[in-house]
């Protein structure tokens, strides 16, 4: 056996031997997970199970196990491995994970061990909210070795004899007086106090039933009076002793009672208590001693326990410990010393064996698996550098790279096994990692090769396969094409190149073989028609012949020569006849072809002469056309070339073979001419579209300013688009002169309003008055019409009075125009529909008395010469006497000139005043108006020109 069998043995764990198996099963490392699941599961032993399963910490397959193993002890071992779990995984998601797979079994008595045994408060609390059956939930109660366990667990019982056993038989003080104050029964009471195990709960049960029986009846005298709130305190201080029974901590309780009696002495020193209650506390204080000294004691015996559990796990702890730190090379006799030593010890008890035993084989196996390692390393040092020579040279062969590649891949399982020991040669390991890393990237080079081919060879198949499906549905093909198609599909069968993977070969061969027998019948066909086709084509075949023969006296020879080429174009599709009388009818074809040709010949050679001429011709059309090309004189070179293509379509064909070559020479100098054209008739475009789209913002905002009264900015910015128009670039022709019309109006429009600015200010000065008077002239009616008043009449009219008066002062000329028609416009109204002014300032009766007032106040003070004065009443004569005098700033009389001044000033200010209240008055009738209007003008005329006199 070689060194690599030796590194590569068989795994024994598939010995055909059990015993073999077995043994095994204790050599499997941590990497042989998958081959200790499969021995688990499937092994026809089932001592080999059971040792598998021994070895597993997976909680789901131990549960699998030991629910559907069929041999009982492999069962029951699955069960102690679960237990085992959940009692001493680390995990606390992993151990209650392993409890509920044991609910789940029904395995109850391995969840109370685990209640008990397990150190994880965490795990111990989650055992007892899993558990749901009562008799589980005792035992927790009554085994589990800490105190919270145990009250936690009777905390969820409901069941009363439950509660009842736990009292009975709980060995622990605070279990059994805690499950003891949960019964009231008194049969129950007499049961705990005959048969409990502890005596603490033994003693409280027959001090129950004792103040029970000794109670006083109700209502008896027993001679001592306590007030309600005495007696509330003294029972308050007597639950609180009786409920010390139940504190766990013998030192916590202890200080407790000590309080508790304290209270206690201060209440029997302040007030008489009952004897009854005296009783009680006696009573309880006694349960609580006997609680405290029963927890000291189980206290005691449990760190005795712990003591000598450690003096008996020392030993083999040692031994583990020793184990797990052997190493050198001679251990080996050591270890079997120490296994003698672990056999030899006492038996251990069940709570603790199970974990010693699984560190110890766990121990063990690190040990054997370490010295295998050790041992293999020091048998691959000397191979490695052997194992490198081969591998640098086989990378650096000339051999192909498939031998290359199949020599590699026998050494890799060396290469992979070797390289784990590399630590016992690291120059040889080193020589190794370089030849793999080379030999690695050979096989990835050859690897994408090997796939480019193989999806190179799936696409043409498929491709293939595509082709021939289309010639399969297509309503005609040509034999030719169905023939080669079906050789194709059969030299694909036949060599069946390599594919990716299996199932692409699988596909593509179900295709084309579909795909040949759809074409295949309709090839047969084919075949079969183009057979008769032959026969038919020798008929025609030697019709073409005589043809051909009858040219021979042919004295035409344009005529023989068309004719020759088109007898050569018939024959060329009836060229397949039958092979023997085919050959004979070609020669004989071919033969009278030939002697046509030589009578021929002479106008050929003429012909070609001509055709060599007119190729000289066009070879120079071409020159000037490729100058021409480069040219950027667009329209006069584009009439040139237009002219060179008339002058082509002139000139006769050219010499055979150069027809293609000539027109596509010349075609090209004539597209790179009009090409180059098109492009820059594009920029141009976009130039000018440019040029277009600028300008239009120009007239946009020439327009937006043309119709503004902001005279000078807008000039201003109008000038500035001006300058800015004459910088940009031209446009289409077609647009230029509408868009320059365009900005041309808009700037006119603006500089003709400029020009005019004081009239168009006016103008919009006018607007308001323009607008009152066209308003109350729409307001009279028609011509010769009558129609009542508008609603409202008085109120439209006076809210155009107030507009008029607020309305902007005007020109003269402009303002008597617009007064004369509002005044007119207003009379109008009035004399028409005199009822709706009545009452108001505009009545046109009370209007024409105040104009007689006014004109006789002027006419009074401007008589006309020779006429007396009006005759005035008294009152009227009076209020002129007193303005005289005011008017001379005395009473008694003064100065006569002084006077004389006093008065005319007086009197001018009165016909002042009289002229302002006749602009006032509303508007009456032309007829009355007139007169009276005429009359106070006069009047005030003749007064200044009086006055103007005096002075």
């Amino acid at each position: 056996m070689g060194i690599l069998e030796k590194l590569r043995p068989q795994p024994r764990w598939k010995h055909a031997d059990p015993s073999v198996r077995v043994a095994s099963v204790y050599d499997l490392g941590a990497e042989d997970t998958d081959a200790l699941h499969a021995l688990a599961r499937e092994d026809p032993e089932p001592r080999v199970r059971r040792a598998a399963v021994s070895r597993i910490d997976e909680v789901p397959l131990l549960a699998e196990v030991a629910r559907t193993d069929p041999d009982e002890e492999v069962r029951a071992e699955a069960v102690r491995g679960l237990a085992g779990i959940g009692a001493e995984a680390d995990a606390p998601a992993q151990a209650l994970e392993a409890v509920r797979q044991l609910l789940t079994l029904g395995r109850t008595k391995e969840v109370v061990l685990v209640a008990r045994d397990t150190s994880s408060v965490e795990v111990r609390t989650g055992v007892v909210d899993l558990v749901d059956h009562q008799k589980t939930l005792a035992a927790i109660s009554r085994h589990a070795r800490d105190g919270a366990t145990r009250l936690l667990a009777l905390a969820r019982l409901a069941d009363a004899g439950e509660i009842l056993t736990v009292a009975l038989k709980a060995e622990h003080t605070d279990a059994a007086v805690a499950a003891l104050e949960r019964i009231t029964a008194l049969e129950a009471l007499t049961e705990v106090a005959q048969r409990a195990r502890n005596k603490v709960a033994a003693r409280r049960a027959r001090a129950r039933l004792r103040l029970q029986t000794e109670e006083a009846p109700p209502g008896a005298d027993t001679g001592i009076r306590m007030s309600a709130e005495e007696r509330q305190r003294a029972l308050d201080l007597l639950r609180h002793a009786e409920g010390l029974v139940a504190v766990a901590d013998p030192d916590e309780a202890g200080t407790a009672l000590a309080a508790v009696r304290l209270s206690w002495a201060e209440l029997q020193a302040d007030v008489e208590c009952d004897p009854a209650l005296v009783q009680q506390f006696e009573t309880a204080i006694e349960a609580v001693r006997e609680a405290i000294a029963q927890r000291r004691e189980e206290r005691l015996a449990e760190q005795e326990r712990a003591r000598a559990l450690a003096r008996e796990q020392a030993d083999r702890i040692a031994i583990c410990e020793e184990i797990e730190a052997l190493s050198e090379a001679g251990a080996a006799d050591r270890i079997a010393e120490l296994k003698v030593r672990w056999d030899g010890l006492p038996p251990m008890p069940s709570e603790y064996a199970a974990s010693l035993t699984r560190r110890f084989q766990n121990a063990c196996r690190a040990f054997a698996d370490r010295e295998r390692r050790r041992l293999l390393a020091e048998a691959a040092a000397a191979r490695l550098d052997t194992l490198a020579t081969e591998l640098e040279q086989l990378a650096s062969s000339g051999q192909s790279a498939d031998d290359v590649i199949a020599r590699w891949r026998g050494l890799r399982r060396d290469a992979d096994v070797l390289r784990e020991h590399a630590a016992a040669n690291p120059a040889a390991a080193a020589r190794v990692e370089q030849a793999v890393a080379q030999l690695e990237a050979r096989e990835q080079q050859q690897a994408e090769v090997r796939s480019r081919r193989e999806q190179e060879n799936l696409r043409r198949l498929q491709q293939l396969g595509r082709h021939v499906e289309t010639l399969a549905a297509a309503e005609q093909i040509t034999l030719k094409a169905g023939s080669r198609a079906l050789r194709e599909i059969r030299t694909a069968l036949e060599t069946r190149p390599p594919l990716p993977t299996k199932k692409d070969w699988q596909e593509v061969q179900t295709r084309l073989e579909a795909a040949h027998a759809a074409l295949a019948p309709r090839v047969t066909e084919l075949r079969e028609a183009d057979e008769w086709q032959r026969w038919a084509n020798l008929q025609v075949q030697e019709e073409l012949c005589r043809e051909m023969e009858t040219l021979k006296a042919e004295a035409d020879f344009e005529a023989a020569s068309r004719r020759m080429r088109e007898l050569q174009a018939r024959w060329k599709p009836v060229a397949l006849a039958p092979r023997a009388q085919g050959e004979a009818m070609w020669r004989r074809f071919k033969a009278a072809q030939d002697e046509v040709f030589e009578r021929v010949a002479p106008y050929f050679a003429a012909q070609i002469e001509e055709r060599a001429a007119n190729l000289a011709r066009k070879q120079a059309i071409c020159e000037r056309a490729e100058a021409l090309a480069a040219s950027t004189d667009w329209v006069r070179t584009a009439v040139e070339i237009q002219a060179l293509q008339a002058e082509w379509k002139r000139i006769g064909p050219v010499t055979r073979g150069q027809e293609k070559a000539t027109w596509e020479r010349f075609r090209a100098a004539c597209d790179h001419f009009f090409t180059r054209r098109q492009q820059d008739l594009r920029q141009r475009k976009e130039t000018w579209a440019a040029n277009l789209a600028r300008k239009e913002g120009f007239c946009v905002r020439a327009e937006a300013l043309a119709d503004s009264t902001d005279w000078e900015a807008c000039a201003a910015e109008l000038r500035q688009l001006q300058a800015e128009w004459k910088t940009v670039g031209p446009v289409r022709r077609s647009k230029s002169e509408a868009i320059w019309k365009r900005f041309r109006d808009a700037c006119d429009r603006f500089f003709e309003r400029y020009k005019h600015r004081d009239q168009v200010e006016l103008a919009a000065k006018a607007a308001p008055r323009e607008s009152i008077v066209h308003e109350l002239e729409h307001l009279l009616p028609a011509a010769g019409a009558e129609a009542p008043a508008p609603d409202g009449l008085y109120a439209l009219v006076q809210q155009a009075r107030q507009r008029w008066h607020q309305a902007p002062e005007l020109p003269r000329h402009m303002q008597q125009d617009l007064a004369m028609r509002y005044h007119q416009a207003l009379g109008r109204l009035v004399a028409i529909w005199p009822a709706a002014f009545s009452g108001t300032d505009l009545d046109p009766e009370a209007t024409r008395q105040r104009m007689e007032k006014l004109v006789a106040r002027v006419e009074e003070v401007a008589p006309a010469s020779g006429q007396p004065a009006a005759k005035l009443t008294p009152a009227e004569l009076l209020a002129r006497q007193w303005r005289e005098r005011l008017a001379a700033n005395t009473i008694g009389g003064g100065r006569g000139a002084d006077t004389e001044e006093s008065r005319g000033r007086s009197a001018e200010q009165a016909v002042r005043e009289a002229q302002a209240q006749w602009m006032r008055l509303g508007p009456v009738s032309p007829e009355v108006a007139g007169p009276l209007h005429e009359r106070f003008q006069r009047a005030c005329r003749r007064f200044y020109e009086q006055r103007r006199r005096a002075s």
